[in-house]
């Protein structure tokens, strides 16, 4: 009956009504942004056990794993485990893990065990108030299809695809979106510009994905970028695409002169190896996301665009990973629907200009 008597309302009464019960930002991103990611976690790293990462839940395992082949290039991670470790082992933190550790690895320590577990969650968190702000959530005209929903999907995905326990994919995500956060401000300024090369540095510091943010800054502003510019002057967007691209080989090229070029690259190649059932259940979930994006409106030209420019990140990881690890591919799902849902929202609130 209650509903009935809503339809009735007169509609300026009703669209009225509806602002005021979406104007609790502060709850909301309590909620989106830290309640739920923290709980999420918790089940993933008390609840269940990778059967897929072993022999890296004590110091001595982690280091022998990270500090060779391709894993020695993503050096942000597994800094920051190292030092989240020696902190919980300084402060005598609370510590959980699974009850078949020990068969996970016959050294499993409790304590690096649960830096996994601190670190990976605050970077969730943090993903998760960004990526808030950058469906609107803060505006008094968003709500929860638009806003909460997306995000809680975004959420549980980046969550459940722990099951394959690193200590970078968090962190990359955290990265990704706060560059995407920069991109929608509009124009960028000589300050933003700065903000997204620093932040393409940190993302290549930590895992390949950050040429991600080079696809979608490409993309989101591609109409710019192919313009042809006039002798040795280049618009806003040129610029700051020639910046972070530079920022992105300037660090990986570094990195591989640091540590050394034996699998720079790639550490083996993958396909033939671990073409099963398994892997491709993964291709047929980014496959089958993907389609569900492009054959629903709106489907914008960005869209397309990105998925072309992304292709140099995708290819690879068909070939030199195992397709089943669904982390690699939550980027892209993530890029993708918040294209998505910043189209919708576009639809449905032409006057935002978020």
């Amino acid at each position: 009956m209650v509903h009935m008597l809503y339809y009735f309302k007169p509609k300026k009464e009703r669209r009225s009504s509806e602002v005021k019960t979406t104007t609790a930002p502060l709850l909301r991103i309590f909620l989106l942004g830290c309640i739920i990611p923290v709980i999420m976690s918790t089940i993933v790293y008390e609840g269940f056990s990778t059967n897929y990462t072993t022999e890296v839940f004590s110091e001595r395992g982690f280091k022998n794993q990270y500090e060779n082949g391709i894993y020695k290039y993503r050096l942000l991670g597994r800094v920051l485990l190292l030092k989240t470790y020696d902190y919980i082992k300084n402060h005598k933190l609370p510590t959980l893990a699974p009850i078949a550790l020990k068969s996970l690895d016959q050294n499993g320590d409790f304590q690096f065990y649960s830096a996994y577990f601190y670190m990976n969650t605050l970077f969730l968190c943090l993903t998760c108030m960004v990526l808030f702000f950058i469906l609107g959530g803060h505006n008094s005209n968003t709500n929860f299809t638009t806003v909460d929903l997306p995000l809680l999907f975004m959420c549980f995905l980046m969550a459940i695809a722990q099951y394959v326990v690193v200590p970078y994919d968090t962190l990359s995500y955290f990265f990704l979106s706060l560059a995407i956060l920069l991109m929608f401000r509009g124009n960028p300024s000589v300050w933003i510009s700065f903000a997204l090369g620093v932040i393409v540095v940190l993302a290549a510091l930590t895992r390949e994905t950050a040429a991600l943010i080079l696809a979608f800054y490409f993309a989101h502003n591609y109409k710019n970028i192919l313009t042809r510019p006039t002798p040795f002057k280049f618009n806003r967007q040129q610029k700051t695409l020639l910046l972070i691209v530079a920022c992105f080989v300037f660090t990986y090229a570094t990195l591989r002169a640091i540590f050394g070029y034996k699998q720079a690259i790639f550490q083996n190649v993958m396909f033939l190896v671990y073409f099963d059932i398994f892997s491709s259940a993964g291709i047929i979930l980014v496959l089958s996301i993907n389609l569900l994006i492009f054959f629903t409106k709106p489907v914008t030209r960005e869209m397309l665009v990105f998925l072309i420019a992304g292709l140099p990140y995708m290819v690879p990881m068909l070939l030199i990973a195992n397709p089943w690890e669904i982390r690699l591919w939550v980027p892209i799902i993530l890029l993708l629907t918040i294209m998505k849902m910043k189209a919708t929202q576009a639809e449905i609130f032409p006057s935002d200009q978020n």
